[in-house]
């Protein structure tokens, strides 16, 4: 191989392992159990539990009531132990799953409390 056969084919390789880098670190992924905080808001699309948390934020009850009418948000219940399965940074969400039910849904960062195994 010549020298710039070479080069070309190492700038390829650290391409590929910086784009592996990155979105391991934009959606990294963990395996960890947690509480469920009553009342905090989930969603099946960060989208939609982003737009729940604004009406919530700014009072507007009758479209967020709209919202958890047509299934598009739920209020959990507390002390349900569910398991971390992506958080998002950009959103500062995670998406979780119930152990005995496998959809997964979107809540945010401090809507769950961490199990202590002491």
């Amino acid at each position: 191989m010549n020298r710039m056969a070479k080069k070309t084919f190492y700038f390829i390789i650290c391409a590929m392992v910086l784009l592996s880098l990155h979105q391991a670190a934009s959606a990294c992924q963990v395996d960890e159990f947690y509480l469920t905080t009553e009342s905090s808001l989930a969603a099946s699309t960060p989208e939609n539990l982003n737009e729940a948390s604004n009406f919530q934020e700014k009072g507007d009850q009758k479209k967020l009531a709209s919202m958890i009418e047509n299934g598009m948000v739920i209020r959990l219940k507390g002390n349900i132990k569910v398991q971390a399965l992506e958080r998002s940074f950009e959103h500062r969400m995670l998406k979780i799953k119930f152990l005995d039910h496998g959809t997964p849904i979107w809540v945010k960062d401090g809507s769950l409390k961490q199990i202590k195994c002491n």
